[in-house]
């Protein structure tokens, strides 16, 4: 009796499981037959006929895995699991041949990248925030044609349209097609290949020779009408010397010359043979130049400090008349200084200042004088923290000792992170020097603040950026983070509070 009990009651078992197996797998079925929704194709399937802008059943969708079960087109049986990326959801079937009827005219398109780091922006503007970066040869899917705004080059148009386009992980954004190959996708044609350098001929050295390259960050600041001149020099860029077979690259905080025996193809690179440079073209008007040995992506300024590897460009311009321009816009910023500060003071649209020289008067930020040649003096900085103020030597003595430094509001002292100031004899010697107005505000700042200024002391290349505006009759000075290869700043130290000054009536 015990034994046929325990018999049945392992039959008994064995049933509840095949029952559970059995609704288990009836579950699933029925799972993967119940239809979510419908999708159009956004990437064509390779090795199906689900074609970009092709409708399909969705059976599943998996945030887990990131995935869709779909069907085919032409196989009502099989059942695929693509990316979420692949395709656009839709509840219906009408408002996904609704979209696909929209979308036809780019179904077949794509876009190539024809250089690497190409960027896919948040809006079809070359202002805006870069959402993704491309890698030379790289495809985007086209989804529309749109408006954007016109990009220059050297004061010139240039020729291509803006698009909306999504990358192969989901991200979408607007790329400006000047740089890039559009192509349609056909029946067995793969994407074009982008960017291999041809055979190292005469021409194409005569190219590297023929003229400076500068860096590309140059033409950033020519489209965006920010030029700085510590930024925008003669010095900078890849000059090659055949005679001497030697590349000079001088870049800022970066100088090399690269000696080489002669010139070899490796790949797309031209192999300058004996030193660690190689360059490769990746237009007529644009190389990249590398010591590194990696294919690292180069940022849209294409430099950095530290980095190995940098982007020239062919310029056309003349960097003198540029400079030239830009010292001129500079000079007209001090007139405004001196303008805006007989405002403040007699809250006067027509007010003006007849001396040429304006002095303003802090009890903790010290007396800094301003003259309309561009000079400066501060002084009485003993009560001011370390790293604000440009610095000076101190009397007798060969090396260079911090400056005191300025505060932040008039009733306050601010702090540094080195948390110590200078010696009070050091303090109090007078900071003379020139003073630059014009620093170009990123828009973060530009809102905040009337401009800036750069304070340049001595025969050493270093200089001090501030902010400025005008409040309730003060003269409110910041000091600004080192501005960008783009030639704006962007931010403040924020080791430093600001400083207000009153302006001295002589």
């Amino acid at each position: 009796m015990s034994l046929n009990s325990d018999e049945n009651m392992g039959a008994g078992r064995f049933l509840l499981i095949a029952v559970a197996l059995l609704l288990v797998f009836s579950t699933l079925g029925i799972g993967c037959s119940r239809l979510e929704g419908w999708g159009m194709i956004i990437w064509s399937i390779k090795g199906t006929t689900a074609k970009a802008g092709t409708v399909v059943p969705v059976y599943l969708k998996s945030n887990i895995s990131k995935t869709y079960v779909i069907g085919l087109p032409d196989d009502s049986k099989a059942k695929i699991e693509v990316p979420l990326a692949t395709l656009e959801f839709f509840s219906s079937k009408n408002a996904a041949e609704k979209r696909a009827k929209e979308f036809a005219p780019f179904a077949s398109l794509y876009l190539s990248a024809g250089r690497d780091g190409l960027p896919v922006r948040e809006k079809p503007s070359v202002s805006t925030r870069r959402v993704y970066r491309l890698r030379l040869g790289e495809s985007v899917k086209v989804l529309s044609k749109v408006d954007g705004e016109a990009v220059f080059t050297g004061g010139r148009a240039l020729p291509g349209e803006w698009y909306f386009v999504q990358a192969m992980d989901g991200t979408r954004g607007y790329v400006f097609s000047n740089t890039m190959v559009l192509y349609e996708e056909k029946e067995n044609a793969a994407a074009p290949v982008i960017g291999t350098s041809p055979a190292p001929s005469a021409a194409l050295l005569d190219m590297i020779y023929a003229q400076p390259w500068r860096p590309a960050y140059y033409q950033l600041m020519i489209d965006d009408d920010t030029v700085d001149p510590d930024l925008f020099v003669l010095q900078y860029g890849l000059f090659a010397d055949a005679k001497n077979s030697q590349v000079r690259i001088e870049l800022p905080g970066y100088s090399n010359v690269f000696r080489f025996s002669s010139v070899s193809q490796g790949g797309d690179w031209l192999i300058f043979e004996g030193s660690k440079l190689r360059v490769r073209f990746e237009n007529d008007s644009t190389i990249v130049a590398d010591w590194s040995g990696t294919d690292s992506v180069l940022p849209d300024e294409g430099w950095e400090q530290n980095a190995q590897s940098a982007r020239f460009i062919k310029f056309d311009m003349s960097v003198p008349v540029v400079l030239s321009g830009e010292n001129s816009r500079r000079d007209s910023e001090l007139k405004a200084f001196f303008q805006r500060s007989a405002m403040a003071q007699s809250n006067s649209s027509s007010a003006s200042i007849s001396t040429s020289t304006i002095t303003f008067l802090s009890d903790l930020a010290g007396i800094l004088s301003i003259d309309a040649r561009g000079t400066f003096e501060w002084s009485h900085t003993d009560q001011l923290p370390a790293g604000f103020a440009p610095e000076v030597l101190a009397a007798g003595v060969g090396s260079a000792m911090p400056g005191a430094q300025a505060t932040g509001a008039a009733t306050t002292t601010g702090t540094s992170s080195k948390g110590s100031t200078s010696s009070v004899s050091a303090a109090n010697a007078p900071i003379k020097g020139k003073i630059r107005f014009g620093l170009h505000l990123g828009s973060s700042l530009s809102s905040a603040w009337m401009g800036g200024f750069s304070l340049l002391v001595g025969d050493k290349p270093d200089r001090e950026d501030y902010v400025y505006r005008f409040e309730n009759g003060q003269l409110v000075i910041a000091k600004a983070s080192p501005v960008t290869l783009r030639g704006t700043t962007e931010s403040l130290d924020s080791r430093f509070s600001f400083a207000s000054y009153y302006l001295v009536v002589k």
